[in-house]
């Protein structure tokens, strides 16, 4: 077994349940969003626009997360601004998202 399977068997088993845009169950780990994380995935622009507290997300590679989408956690709801797969060896082990609170 790679590692990209025990990753995702580790997120099946221990992940925090989400809905992805209101009707598609997936699982992830949630931190919140630190300076650092921002300021790496996100330029000046994009990160004067996060409300805050925002979250960072990782996911199954295999998720279908994209910008724009919406996350329900915990009953609120967030607005995914980027995304990102992060790669061992050339294979894909995790999706990675950072997430602002919608403005409702």
């Amino acid at each position: 077994m790679g590692i990209a399977e025990r990753v995702d068997r580790k997120i099946t088993a221990y992940g925090e349940d989400y809905l992805l845009n209101g009707v598609t169950p997936e699982k992830g780990f949630f931190s919140l969003l630190d300076n650092t994380r921002m300021r790496i995935m996100l330029d000046d622009t994009e990160a004067a626009t996060v409300i805050k507290p925002g979250l960072y997300l990782v996911t199954r590679a295999t998720s279908v997360i994209a910008v724009d989408d919406t996350v329900l956690r915990d009953g609120k709801e967030y607005v995914v601004l980027k995304t990102a797969i992060e790669r061992f060896g050339g294979l894909a082990v995790v999706k990675v998202a950072v997430l602002s609170q919608s403005s409702w």
